[in-house]
């Protein structure tokens, strides 16, 4: 039997590396350093917590030797390193070293992206259809860009009241990433499902697992698809033309519901998961 912790761990594991990826989004030198160092001091939490999980999933304390020194497995050091070296980036903005910055940005993506791709590692076992295992390594990868698009779009949108004379088109650009990754989800939900209606000796359907297999769609898949379109239809030329501050206001604020849409979405998916045995 699993426990919510487990899912807290998918999930934040996800948002951290997800939301840290993106912003490549952003071209170096569009905002200040202070931008980057929230956001590195934002992932840098997030992937705390989500090391703190595993130590809680391990039946391990939650202190500071047990945070860096409990190096059980693989994923363990995954965890510890992307942690050590958004912290070093974030640290690095303090200082006028462009080079070491980059270098800690981009292991930082490497780290993560195998993080993610071992924590994946675990669950081998429950696939129950051929191909299952590349489909569930992928899904952790593109939820984890779903994640970090709505989030890290949505402290970027925030930059614009800092900033109001940054080009709204890489606003829109998160957006379009939004929209590129849902259907990319939505398009491995209905092939999941497909293999689900041919397997056999499958968890069956019961009331509660279909009250959060329609949030996980309906929440999920539907809201923070309305919530793209508001947004793309806050940021259109037209609607920017007449009031750019108010435009990007107005989509940065449905960024942020969509933050919580899209989080819901794939807490249910991975319940679903973890209780159905079977990708959600």
């Amino acid at each position: 039997m699993f426990s919510i912790a487990e899912i807290f761990y998918l999930v934040f594991s996800q948002l951290a590396v997800g939301g840290f990826v993106t912003m490549l989004l952003i071209p170096k030198g569009l905002v200040g350093a202070n931008f980057y160092r929230l956001m590195g001091g934002i992932y840098l939490l997030v992937s705390g917590l989500a090391r703190c999980a595993n130590l809680y999933l391990k039946e391990q304390p939650i202190t500071f030797s047990t945070f860096f020194g409990f190096w059980q497995d693989t994923e363990a050091i995954l965890v510890i390193g992307f942690v050590l070296l958004i912290f070093a980036y974030t640290l690095s903005w303090w200082f006028k070293s462009s080079i070491f910055t980059d270098i800690l940005f981009f292991l930082g993506i490497l780290c993560g992206s195998v993080w993610i791709f071992f924590s994946a590692f675990a669950y081998f076992e429950v696939i129950q259809f051929p191909g299952g295992k590349f489909l569930l390594i992928f899904q952790f990868l593109v939820a984890s860009l779903l994640l970090g698009t709505v989030h890290t779009g949505m402290w970027f949108g925030h930059w614009y009241l800092v900033t109001p004379e940054l080009p709204v088109h890489y606003l829109r650009r998160f957006n379009t990433a939004l929209l590129c990754t849902l259907f990319i989800i939505i398009s491995l939900f209905c092939i999941n499902m497909f293999f689900r209606s041919q397997a056999e000796d499958v968890v069956p359907f019961n009331f509660h697992y279909q009250l959060i297999f329609w949030m996980r769609l309906g929440i999920g898949f539907g809201g923070t698809l309305l919530l793209y379109f508001i947004s793309w239809d806050c940021l259109r030329p037209k609607s920017v033309a007449k009031d750019e501050v108010g435009a990007t206001r107005a989509a940065t604020g449905f960024l942020f519901i969509a933050i919580i849409t899209a989080f819901l979405g794939e807490f249910c998916s991975r319940y679903l998961f973890l209780s159905m045995r079977f990708i959600f």
